[in-house]
């Protein structure tokens, strides 16, 4: 039986060669497309998936309540003495760590000098917590001692080659002077986890460690927000209870402080599991992109079988014979069934083997799309031919049940005598698919619209400062920092260097560092979160900061440094002022049992200090007492020939800081990168919706045929009763137009819910426009028209006494 199949089925396709390279083509583009997106989401699924009892690992988070007016509602860390506290009183947590990021740390061994990211400090409980492949040392002391780091493999190869790690000492300078690190671990590089991180140093060494542990920071209950805690909770224990605990501890130790600062805040559990693709704290959820993504894929794949279908009923006629003569034979339509079905499995597996040959072409250039690194192998083998049975099974099954059912539905004594009319018994059912299919295309047009007008105005909108010819030098060490006069000095001296200045935070990144504020009159409990941003004089001008009110800071650091300040509108605005009666004002914030005042000296207009997708914050410009505490300077230079420019800095950055290497960044581009993973979405969106359109124009092309087959003899008596090729190929387009415009209709309403919810994770966003649909609408119209012309005019040209011969 599966011989006589396979035989069969070969033999149609040979036989109508045309339509068996549509069918397969369109098939295996399809599949192709779908097990892409497939890996992509499997790729993202995976996430922290290698951590040992995933389930009961949670990052702490807190939360803050009242009227505080704090910057944002949940954050995804803590004080600095909370994560021990809750370890030692509450007998459901097993392990507690902290960790703190460090953005980036001057590696030093032997003649080798870099800069190594994604760097943490942390507790030596790290690693009973998260799980890590050692290749060198012992997990459970790895990081126990002073001065010890843990590093990934790949780290250690590019510091030793191929030589052991282990016991080897390396120089790290974390913002401080240089400090001997003892390697007593070597971990597995694990990519795939909420922190991709490079390396491990221990919370109890010198330096940045040191600063962590000051007894400051570790008696700050409220403040200090900067902890990552991480936790793992007894097998089969109770999160809500366990939460309900966590702020019995905080109020225990932690309610003085809060009061003080007029703080009201919570602690909560955020499984590890949840973070990559659900965390929705401080951005939007991953998972919104998955749905988008994986919704894309499906409808790839159904509108390959709907052309499936579409295809095959366009061949009835020729097949109608076939059913007739073998159910004269003595077929039961069961049988007729299982062959038919048997042929589209066929044709599917031939499909899928030629998809595999296209996943693997098209795997680097989506490599590259993507940012991923997404290669066969073991760890996504099962996987893979996992999804390959379903969509052979869910593919076979959808594109073959209807032209099964349908074909083996013929009455064998009107298809022998002729009588037998194909339009009548399954217009209504391709007419629908049509319109599903267009439905689909034109709201993945509109979506890719949508989200390229987006991004466009993410780029285009007004800042609120100017970012461009502006080159960012980071200060990464304490030597830098302290010779940023002398830079100043030396490259104010270049032609090409316009203006020069500091800051502590950059535009682009998010300011750390915030206080609460009250007003004359007020106390703790009515202030209001400022986020406090240590800038050098000319930090405004160089930027082009409009000044609303009030003046600017001057070059007098030892006046500007006593407590005078310069807020935004925002800020200006929470404290109930207009920007001119702010101007003289002092503001107040009280601080283990004394009274802080600042002078505002200025107003200046709001800036998009982070992106577009969060809100303008109350940030206040503060002038430090020494130049030594700026993490970046900033240097506004003459837009041309900057290769020159760079290189004449580099060589001033060599002479007075030779122990730094010298890097640096364009402000601009620093800012576009924050939409990056924005800008892959959308050129995943665009790619594979235009293939999308694509495959329903192959449908549309296969309708276009069956019509042209069915009113084959129609139109040629209305070429004898003197109708002109143009009214004949409107008069066969004028059905697919309809067939659009109900798809738009329908297909409007839907796209505009979905690009509604995905703007929502914008607070700067662009409106939707109807001319999107307009325009979404007119291309698919455009693109229909192109596609069925071709058959359309051929049957408007055709010789009408081919058509009418047999009458």
């Amino acid at each position: 039986m599966l011989k006589s199949y396979i035989i069969i089925a070969w033999r149609n396709i040979l036989r109508s060669k045309a339509y068996s390279f549509i069918n397969i083509f369109g098939l295996a583009l399809g599949i192709t497309c779908c097990l892409l997106l497939a890996l992509y989401i499997q790729d993202e699924v995976m996430f922290d998936k290698h951590h040992q009892r995933l389930e009961d690992i949670y990052r702490v988070t807190t939360r803050f309540g009242g009227d505080s007016g704090f910057g944002w509602t949940e954050i995804n860390s803590v004080s600095p003495p909370i994560a021990p506290a809750l370890a030692q009183n509450i007998p459901e947590i097993e392990a507690a760590a902290r960790l703190v990021n460090v953005d980036q740390s001057l590696f030093t061994y032997e003649n080798q000098r870099f800069y190594e990211y994604q760097g943490v400090v942390a507790d030596s409980m790290v690693f009973d917590v998260l799980t890590y492949e050692f290749i060198e040392g012992n997990p459970s002391i790895a990081l126990k001692e002073a001065n010890s780091v843990v590093i990934t493999d790949k780290l250690a190869k590019k510091l030793f080659g191929s030589e052991p790690a282990l016991n080897k000492l390396i120089g790290i300078s974390q913002e401080t002077d240089p400090v001997q690190f003892k390697v007593t671990g070597v971990v597995k590089d694990q990519t795939k986890t909420f922190h991709h991180i490079n390396f491990f140093t221990s919370m109890n060494s010198e330096g940045a460690a040191a600063d962590l542990r000051s007894e400051e920071l570790m008696g700050e209950w409220a403040g200090e927000n900067f902890f990552e805690a991480v936790v793992k909770l007894s097998p089969h224990h109770n999160k809500k209870a366990v939460e309900a605990k966590m702020d019995a501890v905080l109020q225990k130790y932690g309610a003085q402080d809060m009061k003080a600062l007029g703080m009201t805040k919570t602690l909560a559990l955020e499984p590890i599991k949840d973070i990559h693709l659900y965390s929705a704290i401080g951005t939007s959820p991953r998972v919104t992109y998955i749905y988008v993504i994986a919704s894309i894929a499906a409808f790839i794949l159904l509108i390959a079988c709907i052309n499936f279908m579409n295809l095959s009923t366009a061949r009835a006629t020729k097949r109608a014979a076939e059913i007739g003569i073998r159910k004269v034979m003595g077929a039961f339509r069961s049988s007729l069934v299982r062959h038919i079905l048997g042929e589209a499995m066929i044709i599917v597996l031939i499909a899928i083997m030629l998809s595999i040959v296209l996943v693997q072409i098209a795997l680097p250039d989506f490599n590259t799309l993507t940012g991923k690194n997404i290669s066969f192998g073991t760890a996504n083998a099962v996987y893979f031919i996992i999804a390959l049975i379903v969509l052979t099974i869910v593919t076979g099954l959808i594109a073959g049940s209807y032209p099964a059912f349908y074909l083996s539905s013929f009455q064998p004594a009107e298809v022998l005598k002729g009588k037998f009319n194909i339009g009548n018994s399954s217009g209504w059912l391709r007419r629908t698919l049509v319109v599903f299919q267009f439905m689909i295309a034109i709201a993945l047009v509109s979506g890719m619209i949508i989200i390229s007008k987006q991004l466009s105005y993410m780029q285009d909108k007004n800042l609120g400062f100017n970012s461009r010819a502006k080159i960012v030098l980071p200060l990464r060490t304490s030597s830098a920092r302290k010779q940023y006069e002398a830079l100043r000095s030396e490259l104010s001296k270049n032609n090409a260097v316009k203006q020069i200045s500091a800051a502590r935070y950059m535009p682009g990144t998010r300011i750390f560092n915030d206080m609460m504020f009250y007003k004359d009159g007020g106390d703790m409990d009515h202030a209001i979160t400022n986020f406090r941003n240590r800038i050098d004089y000319d930090y405004i001008e160089l930027l082009g900061i409009k000044m609303l009110a009030g003046r600017s800071f001057t070059d007098n650091r030892e006046v500007e440094s006593k407590n005078k300040v310069i807020v935004n509108r925002t800020s200006a605005k929470k404290f109930g002022f207009e920007p001119a009666e702010i101007i003289g004002q002092h503001l107040y914030f009280d601080w283990q049992g004394q009274k802080y005042n600042y002078e505002v000296i200025g107003v200046m207009e709001d800036f998009h200090q982070t992106s577009l997708k969060e809100e303008i914050k109350a940030i206040m410009f503060e002038i430090p007492g020494e130049a030594t505490r700026y993490d970046y300077m900033i240097a506004s230079v003459e837009p041309t020939d900057f290769n020159n420019t760079v290189a004449s800095i580099e060589k001033v950055w060599k002479e007075l800081v030779n122990d730094t290497p010298f890097e640096y960044s364009f402000l601009d581009e620093n800012i576009q990168r924050q939409y990056d993973e924005d800008r892959k979405v959308s050129s995943i969106i665009t790619i594979f919706t235009c293939i999308a359109v694509l495959i329903s124009c192959l449908g549309l092309y296969g309708l276009s045929t069956y019509m042209a087959e069915r009113r084959f003899k129609e139109m040629g008596v209305r070429k004898v009763m003197g109708a002109s090729v143009n009214q004949i190929v409107t008069l066969m387009s004028s059905e697919f137009i309809k067939l659009i415009v109900i798809a738009l209709i329908i297909s409007v309403p839907l796209a505009w819910y979905a690009m509604d919810r995905w703007l929502e994770g914008f607070a700067y966003r662009t409106s939707i426009d109807v001319l999107v649909f307009v325009y979404a609408g007119g291309a698919a119209m455009l693109v229909a028209l192109l596609t069925v012309s071709f058959e359309s005019f051929k049957a408007a040209t055709a010789n009408p006494l081919k058509a009418l011969r047999n009458e």
